[in-house]
């Protein structure tokens, strides 16, 4: 019986989603610096969240701890506060300044930064000490990813921790959820999902605790506008016929605007971590 690929499934299906955020430039975001300060802004109203990963991490005060992809630091602040060091890997210019300008708000001197992406770093500019924790939260959007697995392990001597996407998102509002059946959408989160990871690491030899739980996503407007305008570009919406259709059903389901329009919705998502001595969830 001959080997499932997953890998190359895996690298097919991301460089898929790739050319679809090229078409709708849908990356370009991740740049700004706006951008970065309003995906802060939303990140921080879902308090559990953070505190859920630091609880499933389990930071100790003598750790240095690697946060690849760290986006405004939403897991290395708190993080910060509790261990002794933590290298924080992000390619965006908006996401770092936000992270740099929230570690001088909080007095946090411990924290420091390489503005990259991941497989663009040398083990070399990692330092000759290993990390205690690394961790990748929701980005590891990387084509060539057991590479990029090896790689964490090696720089690490003690746990590593992936958080990804285990399922679509849906909409908690059903009239909402029924309606966006009929629009032409990518998925909320394109890409390959848990499964073709846990698969993955199956592959080499890894095989890691999981632990599965929901995700809520929630969003508040002063305008129907406003709300059309987001939704559709976060669901690559580009087709304006679309755009007309979901602006005349926000509409018809928010005619009162005296008050603000919160929008919430819901994916499932995963933790897997294991340690690299043993390469198991078990220590």
């Amino acid at each position: 019986m001959d080997k499932i690929p997953y890998e190359k499934i895996w690298k097919e299906m991301m460089l898929e989603v790739f050319e679809n955020d090229e078409k709708t430039n849908n990356r370009i975001k991740w740049e700004s610096v706006e951008h970065a300060r309003e995906y802060w802004e939303r990140t921080k109203r879902d308090k559990k969240r953070p505190l859920n990963q630091l609880e499933l991490i389990n930071p100790k005060k003598d750790d240095r701890i690697l946060d690849i992809g760290s986006g405004p630091g939403t897991i290395a602040i708190p993080a910060a506060k509790i261990s002794k060091e933590v290298l924080a890997v992000e390619p965006s210019i908006g996401m770092c300044t936000v992270l740099l300008e929230r570690a001088k708000e909080e007095n946090l001197s411990n924290i420091s930064v390489i503005q990259k992406k991941w497989e663009d770093v040398s083990e070399e500019e990692l330092g000759e000490n290993k990390f205690d924790i690394v961790v990748a939260s929701f980005s590891i959007s990387i084509p060539d990813i057991a590479e990029e697995i090896k790689k964490m392990n090696s720089v690490c001597k003690g746990r590593v921790f992936i958080f990804w996407f285990a399922g679509s998102f849906s909409w908690d509002d059903l009239e909402f959820e029924e309606f966006w059946k009929g629009i032409k959408s990518k998925d909320f989160y394109p890409g390959p999902k848990a499964d073709l990871l846990y698969a993955i690491l199956s592959d080499l030899k890894i095989y890691p605790d999981v632990s599965t739980y929901s995700l809520k996503v929630s969003d508040s407007f002063d305008s129907v506008e406003k709300a059309c305008k987001k939704i559709c570009q976060r669901h690559s919406v580009t087709d304006e016929l679309d755009k007309k259709q979901v602006l005349e059903f926000l509409k018809s389901k928010y005619k009162d605007n005296s008050e603000k329009i919160k929008i919430t919705g819901s994916s499932n998502r995963v933790c897997m971590w294991w340690n690299v001595k043993t390469k198991t969830g078990q220590n």
